[in-house]
Protein backbone atom coordinates (compact mmCIF):
# COMPACT_ATOMS: atom_id res chain seq x y z
CA UNK A 1 0.00 0.00 0.00
CA UNK A 2 1.10 3.58 -0.59
CA UNK A 3 0.49 6.61 1.60
CA UNK A 4 0.09 9.77 -0.45
CA UNK A 5 0.67 12.95 1.55
CA UNK A 6 -1.22 16.00 0.33
CA UNK A 7 -1.24 19.60 1.55
CA UNK A 8 -4.51 21.42 0.99
CA UNK A 9 -5.55 24.97 1.85
CA UNK A 10 -7.55 25.51 5.00
CA UNK A 11 -10.61 26.84 3.20
CA UNK A 12 -14.21 25.79 2.93
CA UNK A 13 -14.82 23.12 0.34
CA UNK A 14 -11.21 21.92 -0.06
CA UNK A 15 -11.70 18.70 1.89
CA UNK A 16 -14.75 17.46 -0.03
CA UNK A 17 -13.12 18.52 -3.31
CA UNK A 18 -10.22 16.17 -2.58
CA UNK A 19 -12.51 13.20 -1.91
CA UNK A 20 -14.69 14.05 -4.91
CA UNK A 21 -11.64 14.03 -7.19
CA UNK A 22 -10.68 10.54 -5.99
CA UNK A 23 -14.28 9.34 -6.20
CA UNK A 24 -14.68 10.56 -9.80
CA UNK A 25 -11.54 8.68 -10.80
CA UNK A 26 -12.74 5.49 -9.04
CA UNK A 27 -9.69 5.30 -6.79
CA UNK A 28 -10.47 3.11 -3.77
CA UNK A 29 -9.17 4.60 -0.53
CA UNK A 30 -7.95 1.99 1.96
CA UNK A 31 -7.18 4.38 4.84
CA UNK A 32 -7.03 8.10 5.44
CA UNK A 33 -6.22 10.64 8.08
CA UNK A 34 -6.30 14.40 8.07
CA UNK A 35 -5.25 17.13 10.46
CA UNK A 36 -4.96 20.90 10.50
CA UNK A 37 -1.79 22.92 10.67
CA UNK A 38 -1.62 26.68 11.05
CA UNK A 39 -2.79 27.68 7.56
CA UNK A 40 -3.28 24.36 5.78
CA UNK A 41 -4.44 20.79 6.20
CA UNK A 42 -2.30 17.67 5.85
CA UNK A 43 -4.10 14.67 4.37
CA UNK A 44 -2.75 11.13 4.17
CA UNK A 45 -4.54 8.90 1.68
CA UNK A 46 -3.63 5.21 1.50
CA UNK A 47 -4.31 3.37 -1.74
CA UNK A 48 -3.23 0.12 -3.39
CA UNK A 49 0.21 0.19 -5.00
CA UNK A 50 -1.20 -0.27 -8.51
CA UNK A 51 -3.28 2.93 -8.34
CA UNK A 52 -0.96 5.17 -6.32
CA UNK A 53 0.56 7.01 -9.29
CA UNK A 54 -2.87 7.57 -10.82
CA UNK A 55 -4.24 8.81 -7.48
CA UNK A 56 -1.34 11.25 -7.12
CA UNK A 57 -1.90 12.50 -10.69
CA UNK A 58 -5.62 12.96 -10.05
CA UNK A 59 -4.98 14.91 -6.87
CA UNK A 60 -2.28 17.05 -8.46
CA UNK A 61 -4.55 17.69 -11.45
CA UNK A 62 -7.31 18.81 -9.08
CA UNK A 63 -4.97 21.49 -7.73
CA UNK A 64 -3.76 19.78 -4.56
CA UNK A 65 -0.09 19.71 -3.58
CA UNK A 66 1.13 16.10 -3.44
CA UNK A 67 4.28 16.19 -1.33
CA UNK A 68 5.16 12.55 -0.77
CA UNK A 69 4.39 8.91 -1.55
CA UNK A 70 5.65 6.20 0.80
CA UNK A 71 5.08 2.52 1.25
CA UNK A 72 3.08 1.73 4.39
CA UNK A 73 1.87 -1.42 6.09
CA UNK A 74 -1.80 -2.25 6.45
CA UNK A 75 -2.43 -4.94 9.06
CA UNK A 76 -5.56 -6.81 10.05
CA UNK A 77 -6.26 -5.96 13.69
CA UNK A 78 -7.58 -9.40 14.60
CA UNK A 79 -4.76 -11.32 12.89
CA UNK A 80 -2.05 -9.08 14.35
CA UNK A 81 -3.45 -9.28 17.88
CA UNK A 82 -5.03 -5.86 18.25
CA UNK A 83 -3.74 -2.33 18.41
CA UNK A 84 -1.79 -2.77 21.65
CA UNK A 85 0.21 -5.70 20.25
CA UNK A 86 0.74 -3.99 16.90
CA UNK A 87 2.13 -0.82 18.43
CA UNK A 88 4.27 -2.77 20.92
CA UNK A 89 5.72 -4.97 18.17
CA UNK A 90 6.46 -1.94 16.00
CA UNK A 91 8.12 -0.12 18.90
CA UNK A 92 10.16 -3.15 20.02
CA UNK A 93 11.34 -3.80 16.43
CA UNK A 94 12.74 -0.28 16.06
CA UNK A 95 10.44 0.36 13.09
CA UNK A 96 9.85 3.99 14.08
CA UNK A 97 6.13 4.60 13.60
CA UNK A 98 5.51 8.10 12.25
CA UNK A 99 1.84 7.62 11.34
CA UNK A 100 -0.95 5.35 12.54
CA UNK A 101 -4.46 5.41 11.17
CA UNK A 102 -7.45 3.11 11.24
CA UNK A 103 -8.27 1.63 7.86
CA UNK A 104 -11.27 0.01 6.23
CA UNK A 105 -12.18 -3.56 7.19
CA UNK A 106 -10.90 -3.57 10.80
CA UNK A 107 -7.35 -2.82 9.72
CA UNK A 108 -4.68 -0.40 10.86
CA UNK A 109 -2.23 1.49 8.67
CA UNK A 110 1.32 2.03 9.91
CA UNK A 111 3.75 4.45 8.38
CA UNK A 112 7.19 3.44 9.60
CA UNK A 113 10.72 4.72 9.13
CA UNK A 114 12.18 1.21 8.94
CA UNK A 115 10.06 -1.02 6.71
CA UNK A 116 12.41 -3.99 6.98
CA UNK A 117 12.18 -4.02 10.79
CA UNK A 118 8.39 -3.73 10.66
CA UNK A 119 8.06 -6.48 8.05
CA UNK A 120 10.19 -8.77 10.18
CA UNK A 121 8.18 -7.94 13.33
CA UNK A 122 4.92 -8.80 11.57
CA UNK A 123 6.17 -11.71 9.46
CA UNK A 124 5.57 -9.91 6.17
CA UNK A 125 7.71 -10.79 3.16
CA UNK A 126 9.12 -8.01 0.99
CA UNK A 127 7.01 -8.36 -2.16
Amino acid sequence: MKDITIIIPERGGAVPELWEALDKSAVAVEAATSFSREHHRVVHVVVADDVSDRAAEVLGGAGFMVVDQREVLVLDLAEAGGLARITRAAYDSGAGVYLLSMATGNRVMLGVANLDAAREAFGISDS
